[in-house]
């Protein structure tokens, strides 16, 4: 693993802009490593100018792998760095999957309803709701990004979303 305190803020500025989130000012405490074919990183997004403190604190994971090839994004519950504004490109519209549970539970936007039940096929959506998860999901061709709401960037949080790499790569890329 490879931990950057500083990142390299390009890298991450190619994730953006997200679908369901805000941007953020910076990012701090980068652990990276391997996830053949791909790979994986863990940050810490600043939401509020250098210097000064943010509203809260959290840590993203990303997943870079060429298995995801869909485009959507989906929001469990409002959270402090939930994207309400789109200045420049419209949101993707809101879908239903056509699953119950998952339908009732987050918010879905994607091209149609079945780019979104394919970006988040039945088993990914089963391991979201066995993780009663709140926060947001994205998946975009080569990449995922997760934020789980009420994530710190204190190691048993950390420790989460490290483990939950392997699950989501199985379930969001199977075909």
């Amino acid at each position: 693993m490879k931990l950057e305190p500083w990142p390299d803020q390009s890298w991450f500025s190619a994730w953006e802009p997200f679908d369901t989130m805000v941007a953020a000012e910076a990012w701090f405490n980068a652990a990276s490593w391997s996830v053949p074919p791909g790979s994986a990183t863990i940050a810490e997004p600043w939401h509020a100018p250098l210097d000064s403190e943010p509203v809260d604190r959290t840590a993203l994971l990303f997943v870079t792998h060429p298995g995801f090839v869909r485009r959507a994004a989906a929001r469990g519950g409002e959270h402090f760095n939930t994207r309400v504004s789109y200045l420049e490109n419209p949101p993707m519209p809101t879908v239903k999957v056509g699953d119950p549970v998952w339908d009732q539970h987050m918010l879905t936007l994607a091209a149609s309803p079945s780019e979104a039940a394919a970006a988040f096929p039945k088993g990914a959506r089963a391991l979201f709701a066995s993780w009663k998860f709140s926060g947001h999901v994205e998946v975009r061709p080569g990449g995922l990004v997760v934020h789980f709401a009420g994530t710190q960037p204190v190691p048993a949080h950390l420790d989460r979303l490290f483990q939950a790499v392997g699950p989501l790569v199985k379930e969001l890329t199977r075909g």
